[in-house]
């Protein structure tokens, strides 16, 4: 039997590249500047995917997300060192054989790769053949190799059991696209349409979206929609950068899941550097010159009342900080320079440290009475 042929329904996409695009590709690229070594020290073996790679370069040039990755790495510094210690593998996968003809030619431009770097290009619904692979791996009691995952899909209707089971394998993150104004739309009719709850059921791996998300404030229901999508696939941490369209209305939401300490850390770096005001929203056609230009910085005056809080129950360590700070947007730079500006502003006191007050010192915190 002659497997279907996939047609690009979308080809406009690949006419325009706007700032969505942009800080998409941007927050891959300094994610796995970082992850690359992280992990390609150690592991042995690491993968990226790409499940929805597509034609390689957009009509003006600019590259799609499968050769961000690549030249990402064939640009890193620690190319060399990371291919001694660890295979690194990129998989991608594009439905339509013609898109998949043009990235495969971009490919092949980079010329011969390094030994121990691996290119794999195949055609198909990244669904089935990435459920194939978590078959193979469960039946042979292997686990998946260290992978980022990239989940860029073409509509709302992703299988939400593929992506749990993806996220059971340790050391797997995903980043994953979710179009939320379509899956928005299918959620108003979920509780009246049956064939649309049947599909969400899929989306969300049961039916806990019936009153998971119940919200209607629009903010609300799309922060109780990433959760739920967190909880369905048992992920310790989820980042999301909303990306807005015309209207100023979240368009797309930009989800990263892992369950490692170090990555949720390292993505809320990325992020900062994309939206420097700290909101985490990126605006379709935002000049990312002026955004460098006028950045806000975080709010230094709610930073500086969080930590104050903190201390107003018990002293602290300054390392305790860097922990209690994870699930907020803060960055563990943003905290140090707090502390210190409170600590010169005489709000609060370190004690027990060696040598100079910094946080490598650890000293203990207590506000001035």
């Amino acid at each position: 039997m002659t497997q279907k042929s996939y047609v690009d329904d979308n080809p406009k996409y690949w006419a325009g590249y706007t700032n969505l695009q942009r800080v998409k590709h941007k927050l891959i690229r300094e994610y796995l500047n970082g992850w690359l070594p992280k992990l390609g020290y150690w592991a042995g073996r690491i993968v990226y995917i790409d499940t929805h790679a597509g034609r390689g370069k957009h009509d003006q040039g600019e590259l799609g997300s499968p050769l961000v990755a690549l030249d990402t790495f064939l640009e890193h510094n620690h190319l060399k060192q990371i291919l001694k210690r660890s295979e690194v593998v990129f998989w991608f996968i594009e439905r339509d054989e013609e898109n998949l003809k043009s990235l495969n030619k971009e490919i092949a431009k980079r010329g011969d790769l390094p030994l121990g770097m691996k290119v794999h290009s195949q055609s198909g619904n990244c669904f089935p053949i990435l459920r194939k692979l978590i078959e193979s791996l469960q039946a042979e009691g292997s686990q998946l190799a260290p992978a980022f995952i990239f989940v860029d899909p073409y509509g709302f209707g992703v299988p939400g059991s593929v992506l749990r089971e993806l996220m059971q394998f340790q050391r797997v993150e995903l980043f994953f696209n979710v179009i939320w104004r379509e899956l928005n739309m299918a959620l108003v009719q979920g509780n009246t349409n049956l064939g649309m709850a049947n599909s969400l059921d899929s989306i969300f791996n049961g039916p806990h979206w019936r009153h998971k998300i119940t919200s209607n404030d629009i903010d609300l229901r799309v922060g109780q929609t990433i959760d739920t999508f967190k909880e369905m696939l048992g992920a310790k941490w989820v980042t999301p950068i909303h990306m807005l369209g015309n209207n100023e209305k979240t368009r797309y939401v930009l989800a990263h899941f892992t369950n490692h300490n170090h990555g949720r850390d390292l993505m809320k770096d990325c992020v900062w550097k994309v939206c420097p005001d700290g909101k985490f929203r990126v605006r379709k056609f935002d000049n990312p010159h002026q955004l460098m230009l006028f950045s806000e910085g975080p709010d230094w005056n709610s930073l500086n009342q969080w930590v104050c809080e903190q201390l107003h129950e018990r002293p602290h360590r300054w390392k305790e900080f860097h922990e209690l700070v994870r699930p907020l947007i803060w960055r563990v730079p943003h905290v140090n320079k707090a502390i210190s500006g409170l600590r010169k502003n005489k709000v609060i006191l370190a004690s027990e440290y060696e040598g100079r007050c910094t946080p490598n010192a650890n000293p203990q915190l207590s506000l001035v009475q």
